[in-house]
């Protein structure tokens, strides 16, 4: 699918979620606090019949072993940190997560029955509720074409200019389903804050939350505040933070580079008149590459009515940048600033690409996460469409 997303799994098939790709972080450190690792043992049954069970660590992903299957039965075993988020899955959509405790645990990986330590119950619990969703969705979403479910995503994501009513029909019944899902991630964090479980949904959903809810649940006092897992929701919310404060201020002054190795500010283009919309970016970044026909579009609307457009690249690697330039023709003006203490990035909180800044013609920045329809709104708004 041509479309800036990840896929998320859920019960063997595939529902694609719009997404950033991270990049570095603030100036905040995040400490993670590893524990000990111990010996484990996760005993089970599937109905599946595939020959074995596939396990791994998944934050971040590990490497992946296979545990025979022998009358339906499997035991897994294995050291890991204490705490860790360890996955089990039997190839036949029946996946489960756990945590590396050092209780004994029994699990039936198909109906989620299981014995174990009150925290991995819990968890095994909040999985279940998301299959009981994943349930209803699963034979609706692949009964859809390929081209539908492409639809489905440019509408979410850009808009889709010849949308059908069956096109709405079915963002509306995807929308639903996004909309159950997140409720269960918030309602499955605010009912475990006194254990490590809310780390998981963090690190899954940190992106999708508003900054009220990174507010609420991003705490230096909880159980999990230094959670392995726990870094990237930090860094977005330390950048979210930093984003908030910004808005409604001067615009942050940066030197970049252009493509021909002189320097330049942002201050020879903002608070002279016009509109700024900065583009942050990156030649490996697939979501920001999928943007860029969306953003041509923005630019040849604009461009003349008084927007100027300046894609900003993160690249550490200068030759990478010039061929995705070359390769993808960007027209407007390209800059590169690579991470560094005060690279335009950080100046700007910017912690996952693709990522716009929009910036008033007095030099005030209006705006430090538009994208896709709301972009297009709030420049219909200021340009009287």
């Amino acid at each position: 699918m041509n479309m800036k997303n990840i896929i998320t799994c859920l019960r063997g098939f595939a529902i694609p979620v719009l997404a950033l790709v991270t990049v570095a972080g603030q100036a905040q450190t995040f400490t993670p606090i590893v524990e000990d690792s111990i010996d484990f043992v996760i005993m089970g049954t599937t109905t599946s019949n595939i020959d074995s069970v596939s396990s791994f660590p998944c934050t971040p992903i590990g490497r992946r072993v296979k545990f025979p299957i022998q009358d339906g039965r499997f035991t897994v075993t294995g050291r890991q940190p204490r705490n860790t988020f360890f996955q089990i899955g039997d190839y036949a959509g029946n996946d489960l997560r756990f945590i590396v405790d050092d209780v004994h645990t029994e699990i039936n990986l198909v109906t989620g029955e299981v014995k174990g330590s009150e925290v991995q119950q819990r968890f095994i619990r909040c999985q279940m509720r998301e299959r009981d969703i994943d349930k209803v969705v699963e034979p609706w979403w692949e009964s859809l074409s390929d081209e539908e479910k492409d639809r489905i995503i440019t509408m979410r994501g850009n808009g889709l200019p010849d949308a059908t009513a069956k096109d709405s029909a079915n963002l509306e019944k995807y929308e639903d389903f996004m909309g159950d899902r997140a409720a269960l991630v918030r309602k499955n964090i605010r009912e475990n804050k006194d254990n490590i479980i809310p780390a998981w949904y963090l690190y899954t959903d940190y992106d999708k939350m508003t900054l009220d809810e990174l507010r609420e649940f991003v705490c230096e006092d909880a159980p999990y505040a230094n959670h392995p897992a726990m870094e990237r929701p930090w860094k977005s919310y330390w950048g979210r933070l930093q984003q908030s404060n910004i808005t409604g201020k001067p615009f942050i002054d940066f030197e970049a580079e252009a493509p021909d190795g002189t320097k330049h500010r942002l201050s020879e283009y903002a608070g002279h008149g016009q509109y700024i919309l900065i583009d942050f970016w990156a030649s490996w970044c697939g979501p920001c590459i999928a943007s860029f026909p969306f953003m041509k579009q923005i630019y040849a609307a604009y461009k003349d009515r008084g927007l100027c457009f300046i894609g900003v690249s993160c690249d550490k690697d200068r030759n990478a940048w010039l061929k995705a330039l070359d390769k993808h023709q960007l027209p407007w003006t390209a800059l590169l600033s690579p991470a560094s203490k005060d690279d335009a990035l950080r100046l700007y909180g910017v912690t996952g690409i693709p990522a716009v800044i929009l910036i008033a013609p007095d030099g005030m920045i209006i705006s430090t996460d538009l994208e896709g329809k709301e972009l297009q709104a709030k420049l219909a708004e200021i340009f009287g469409e």
